[in-house]
């Protein structure tokens, strides 16, 4: 996502909602950021962009259908293998340009497979050093710990890497509540201007 504030959230939101709306079971990834794209595209007298990754898995064949809008690539691992990045082409990011093509792509995802997309906050996030984590760090992290299930219970102080994201939310809202509501994750923040 470029830009920073109000802007910029709502048309990562409008984004969001539109590659949501867009995708439909069995749809070809790449048309729906092609769709999305020229809709940004026609009311962004801003010039912000997104950077996007969409992934869908057929649980029942283990397809892992993607398209990549100048995103992070993703990590994977096979069953008792340890991570490694998953060379993919990255289209142009979204709302960057009119009338771009993108293609989508996929993989068979066996038992014990393992995926891991992130953000590139991750990458980017300083530790207390002022040392940026970078792509090599997070590398050997994902590696170590290929065998181990994500512990989302430790503080942030605790982890290597991730939580950043929640930890930026909890610092820069007054109220922040998790809950989970069916199948779904449910996030609300409260900002008092």
């Amino acid at each position: 996502m470029s830009g920073k504030g109000v802007p910029a959230a709502l048309f990562m939101v409008i984004g969001k909602t539109l590659i949501k709306d867009h995708t439909q079971s069995g749809a070809d990834l790449g048309r729906v950021f092609s769709q999305v794209n020229d809709i940004l595209c026609e009311s962004n007298s801003e010039g912000l962009f997104i950077t996007a990754f969409e992934g869908v898995l057929d649980l029942a064949t283990g397809e892992f259908m993607f398209v990549n809008a100048g995103h992070e690539l993703p990590f994977i691992a096979r069953a008792g293998a340890p991570f490694s990045p998953y060379k993919i082409r990255a289209g142009f990011v979204l709302a960057g340009m009119e009338e771009m093509t993108y293609r989508g792509g996929s993989i068979t995802l066996e038992p014990g497979d393992k995926i891991f997309q992130y953000t590139d906050g991750v990458t980017e996030a300083a530790d207390g050093d002022n040392q940026l984590c970078g792509m090599e760090r997070l590398e050997r992290v994902l590696r170590e710990n290929t065998g181990k299930d994500p512990d989302v219970t430790l503080a942030l102080e605790e982890r290597e890497i991730g939580g950043l994201g929640i930890f930026m939310v909890k610092k820069s809202m007054d109220k922040m509540f998790y809950r989970r509501r069916g199948r779904q994750n449910v996030l609300t923040v409260f900002k008092q201007f």
